[in-house]
């Protein structure tokens, strides 16, 4: 979490620390944000990549499932996204959309 200033961003360490486990304090709540945004983002285009080989594998003959397994025994590089129904809640859906816009703002835009 950040804060706008020092003390807001105190008080909102001060009120997580009292209800998760591990707070992880940044130096801005533009920092913060962009922390969430990238987050999303990376599920987001993970879930929709492992959506897409589900279908060519099904169509190849290939079962998702014993790659997936195979895949997971790498000791790095490898995160494991299951095929599903979609992607979930509000903000993943949204935030490479949002951020692309964003971009743009700043003459950096996204391929």
């Amino acid at each position: 979490m950040g804060g706008v200033d020092e003390t807001s961003g105190d008080l909102a360490q001060a009120l997580y620390d009292q209800i998760v486990v591990r707070s992880v304090r940044v130096s801005s709540a533009r920092a913060a944000e962009a922390a969430k945004l990238t987050e999303n983002i990376f599920r987001a285009v993970n879930i929709a990549l492992v959506n897409e080989l589900k279908i060519v594998y099904d169509r190849m003959g290939i079962d998702i499932w014993e790659v997936l397994d195979a895949a997971a025994t790498k000791p790095f590089g490898f995160m494991r996204f299951n095929p599903g129904p979609g992607w979930g809640g509000h903000c993943i859906p949204l935030d490479p959309f949002y951020l692309s816009w964003k971009a743009r703002e700043y003459g950096a835009p996204l391929r």
